[in-house]
């Protein structure tokens, strides 16, 4: 799977990427819960905003720019209090800074088990790996438009079992009708089992480039699509580097691919 995982509820719905954050946000966080969010650049501020539109309490860990989110501070907040959801972007679209995903998430796992983590992965899905199962993502939402290789119009989030359970067994409403799970839940599983459900009108054009690229995609394989990916990417940077340029990431191995 492009996700690498198996145990994911997907959910494909018209809009932007942007709208993975309202779905995170409106569904996974009730009024006045907090969201550590781990702020590697201008769209971890976004996502924020999202997340106290919807009442929730924003705890915001600033990494200075160009670097990636410390795993000793991410520690050090979970120790200091807890959270609902932590926010992580894979890589920034802003700076082109790629977080360790991995480590990050085991020290959310460790310290606080109960805690969901969610993943913004619209410039790295399909182009870095992400193995959501092993890695215990509980939410992780792209676009269609980046390495997906769609037009833009699709929202792609992946929900765990553990994510879905929260939904579920929350004390208030959903403060949202479009970006609603439970509403489109029925209907994600329903064309999985390829019966006719409605709740409001998909993006079929869209949906059918989604299918197409996706197989192409597992085609070719994912191992070698991530190392396609790889290699481009280090022959650009060093390109670059040649001609006295320098990236917004500080570190060479935090530049995303």
């Amino acid at each position: 799977m492009i996700y690498v995982g198996s145990t994911g509820q997907p959910f494909v719905i018209a809009g932007s990427g942007s709208l993975g954050w309202d779905f995170v946000a409106c569904n996974l966080l009730e009024p006045g819960e907090k969201a550590l969010i781990c702020n590697t650049g201008y769209f971890s501020d976004s996502w924020a905003m999202c997340i106290k539109a919807y009442k929730g309490q924003v705890v915001n860990l600033q990494m200075p720019v160009g670097a990636a989110v410390c795993p000793k501070m991410l520690e050090a907040a979970l120790k200091k209090e807890k959270y609902k959801i932590v926010c992580l972007t894979q890589v920034d679209t802003s700076t082109g800074v790629k977080n360790d995903i991995k480590t990050l998430a085991s020290i959310v796992k460790k310290i606080q088990p109960e805690c969901l983590v969610t993943v913004d992965g619209v410039c790295a899905f399909a182009a870095e790996e992400l193995q959501f199962d092993d890695w215990g993502i509980d939410a992780a939402l792209t676009g269609s438009q980046k390495a997906l290789g769609v037009p833009p119009g699709l929202m792609v989030c992946v929900m765990s079992q553990k994510a879905l359970r929260a939904v579920k067994s929350r004390n208030t409403p959903i403060l949202s009708y479009f970006a609603n799970a439970a509403h489109w839940l029925p209907i994600m599983q329903a064309y999985e089992e390829r019966k006719a459900a409605y709740f409001a009108t998909p993006a079929v054009t869209l949906i059918r480039g989604l299918y197409v690229a996706c197989k192409k995609l597992l085609d070719i394989g994912m191992e070698q699509v991530f190392d396609r990916h790889l290699k481009t990417s280090l022959a650009f940077k060093a390109a670059c580097y040649s001609m006295g340029l320098s990236l917004v990431a500080t570190d060479k191995k935090v530049g995303g691919w």
